[in-house]
């Protein structure tokens, strides 16, 4: 049952994904709501490390993104939030500034933390 539009409606199709090595009893529930007629899907799995049931809803607009991500299996069941301690040590792009005749070449990492580089005189 998803709950959807002040009411608990019942799905239109219910698909039993396979375990992985984090998670265990899978299931994706997607439903039409009768009353407003959007698309809505819900993931329902047991974390094995955590001992406890998880729900995943994604947000309207991303919904039909997310239900092709699932069937091509390129779905990636870690969902790392922007800004968490699990991706502080990866940087990305050499960002360049140019102050007073000097080029300042940094790295940012996914927390927006910016490192120096290089300085290179010009």
């Amino acid at each position: 049952m998803i709950f959807c539009c002040g009411g608990f409606h019942t799905p239109f199709r219910t698909v039993i994904l396979p375990d992985t090595l984090k998670y265990r009893e899978r299931k994706l529930e997607v439903l039409i709501c009768p009353k407003c007629g959007a698309l809505v899907a819900e993931l329902r799995q047991f974390n094995i490390k955590k001992q406890k049931y998880e729900l995943y809803r994604p947000k309207r607009k991303h919904t039909s993104v997310f239900l092709k991500k699932i069937a091509s299996g390129k779905w990636d069941e870690v969902k790392v939030q922007y800004g968490t301690k699990e991706r502080a040590g990866f940087v990305f792009g050499v960002n360049r500034e140019y102050k007073s005749g000097k080029i300042c070449q940094y790295a940012v990492d996914f927390n927006g933390q910016k490192k120096l580089v290089k300085v290179i005189n010009g």
